[in-house]
């Protein structure tokens, strides 16, 4: 125990959380990144160049590792299932199939900084391959899954698409409010790590209150991820976060911190957002008008305090599991989100 409490003292970044925790899982994730590759073989070598070009572009593999930490924090001693493995991978993969249709969706040029697959090739060809991914997700939930694991994976997979279609439904609505802003990222985002860690956590043989503890764990975390996300949007850079500070405004894509802030603004400045974001007229001078409004109503330290609100509900959450070094990491990475920057 010792030895865990040190690694909590001299952890200084959410990158260095996601170490130890992949150290300590590093047979699963080799495991894992085996079968991922071993699954984008196809006979058309566009699929597997598309697949490989995002998903080998430097991601954290987090949500994967999420499904395997779930595995192991319940101290199984079955030594031989693999099945979580696959899981895993089918999580990644329904994930990667996200991306490619969201970069189409949002018109997105730059992932992680690079080029989007659908700058380098289309944007027909990225939703087909994006197609393919989810149809391989299912191939694998089939085989390394039980109805119960298929039906939280397929469900999630239905979520995570209504939560786009909301997102898109609310496109440049000045009017939309938190809560539906927070439909909107439990489907997209909070859904995947939800289902993640309840999968892992039922290959693992948990019982019914340890599956709802790590599905609520998951949910949260995936809550308080997004919230960063969208805090960072105006503090981070390309080299570091993937993306251009700023993005967000220049996209008119409206996250917690524009909500935040508009939904404190005055007449006058409700016009300035009318303009920018609804109307898409912007100057250069827009930028930093619109950075002044979130520091006059505190609206980037707001989000991180609702970041901070999700986070100690997913501690508590794990709070009801067995102890081990496995549930520390997973108590400490939750923490560490909030100090991320890309």
């Amino acid at each position: 125990m010792a030895e865990i409490i040190r690694i909590h003292q001299y952890k200084e970044s959410f990158n260095e959380a996601i170490k130890d925790l992949s150290n300590l899982c590093s047979e699963d994730l080799h495991s894992i990144n085996t079968l991922v590759l071993e699954k984008l073989d196809s006979s058309v070598p566009l699929i597997q160049e598309i697949g490989k070009y995002l998903i080998l572009s430097g991601g954290k593999r987090l949500r994967p590792l999420l499904t395997t930490s779930c595995f192991h924090i319940l101290n199984s001693d079955l030594t031989n299932n693999i099945n979580h493995i696959g899981l895993a991978a089918a999580v990644e993969f329904i994930h990667a199939a996200t991306l490619l249709h969201d970069d189409v969706v949002d018109l997105s040029k730059d992932r992680r900084g690079k080029l989007t697959a659908n700058e380098v090739w289309s944007n027909k060809t990225s939703v087909l391959v994006g197609d393919f991914l989810f149809s391989r997700s299912f191939q694998l939930m089939t085989k390394y899954g039980t109805m119960e694991t298929l039906k939280i994976l397929s469900d999630t997979s239905v979520i995570i698409s209504e939560g786009e279609v909301l997102e898109i439904s609310n496109d440049k609505n000045l009017e939309m409010n938190e809560d539906t802003y927070f439909q909107v990222i439990n489907g997209k985002t909070a859904s995947l790590f939800s289902a993640a860690c309840q999968v892992g956590g039922i290959s693992g043989g948990a019982k019914d209150n340890e599956q709802q503890a790590l599905k609520s764990f998951g949910t949260n975390f995936g809550m308080a991820f997004q919230l960063i996300d969208d805090a960072i949007d105006y503090s981070s850079n390309s080299k570091t976060m993937g993306k251009n500070i700023g993005d967000d405004f220049r996209e008119r894509k409206l996250t917690m911190p524009f909500i935040k802030a508009i939904q404190n603004s005055t007449k006058s400045e409700l016009e300035f957002w009318k303009r920018t974001i609804e109307k898409g007229n912007q100057n250069d001078q827009d930028w930093d008008t619109a950075l002044s409004l979130m520091d006059k109503y505190q609206a980037i330290t707001k989000t991180r305090q609702e970041a901070e609100m999700w986070v100690e509900q997913a501690k508590r959450a794990l709070s009801k599991l067995p102890d081990s070094e496995m549930r520390i990491l997973l108590s400490e990475l939750a923490d560490y989100v909030l100090t991320r920057s890309k």
